[in-house]
């Protein structure tokens, strides 16, 4: 007779012992999954940095905003600019229209994004 390690597993508990072993480490790679997609969409939002815009750069259909000031909005440049990866900072951004600004390096337009604070 050949010993096969599970032997005590199956005359305990069966085809069920098999199915409580192999549906958690199923549901184990899936959470691991869905946990590795969500970091890399957060990790895409959040890209570039978030400027106080002045307000010609804000289009106008959003510089109606509430007075009390709950629908605050920003603006978020990449860090670097996507035609010669020149770092872009704060300080030295020229905009050049709504949501469009000026790279100091190549003279590149840079499109910001409009987002909710």
């Amino acid at each position: 007779m050949q010993f096969w390690p599970f032997d005590p597993f199956f005359e305990i508990f069966g085809i069920f012992g098999i199915m409580f072993m192999i549906v958690p480490i199923f549901i184990f790679v899936i959470a691991i999954i869905i946990i590795v997609k969500v970091c890399q969409s957060s990790a895409q939002i959040a890209k570039g940095f978030t400027v106080q815009a002045p307000s010609y750069v804000i289009p106008e259909r959003y510089q109606r905003g509430r007075s009390d000031g709950a629908d605050m909005r920003t603006v978020r440049l990449p860090n670097t600019c996507p035609s010669c990866n020149a770092p872009l900072n704060q300080e030295s951004i020229d905009w050049v229209g709504p949501l469009e600004a000026k790279c100091n390096y190549c003279g590149a337009t840079i499109r910001a994004k409009f987002e909710a604070v």
